[in-house]
C-alpha cells in the first residue's frame, strides 16, 4: 500500500473543488435574446428628412482625413 502524504490530499481535494466549482458555474447562465419595446423609427422621424440627410454628410465630411489634412505645398 502507498500512502498519500496530506500536501497531496489536500491537492487532490482543491483540484476536485476547483472542478466542481466551474462545472456549476456554467448552470447559471441566462438566455441572451433582444426584446424590443417598440418598432424602430426613422431617425429623421418626426422632422425633416433632407435636413437630416445634411447634417449627416457634414459630420461624415468632418471625419474624412482627406478634408481635414492641410494641402501639401
Amino acid at each position: 500500500m502507498s500512502k498519500t502524504t496530506p500536501i497531496t490530499r489536500s491537492a487532490l481535494g482543491l483540484s476536485a473543488a476547483l472542478v466542481l466549482t466551474a462545472t456549476l458555474a456554467g448552470c447559471g447562465e441566462r438566455t441572451q435574446e433582444l426584446r424590443a419595446k417598440q418598432p424602430d423609427q426613422a431617425p429623421y422621424a418626426g422632422g425633416d428628412k433632407a435636413a437630416w440627410e445634411a447634417q449627416i454628410k457634414a459630420r461624415n465630411q468632418n471625419q474624412n482625413e482627406y478634408v481635414r489634412a492641410p494641402a501639401r505645398p
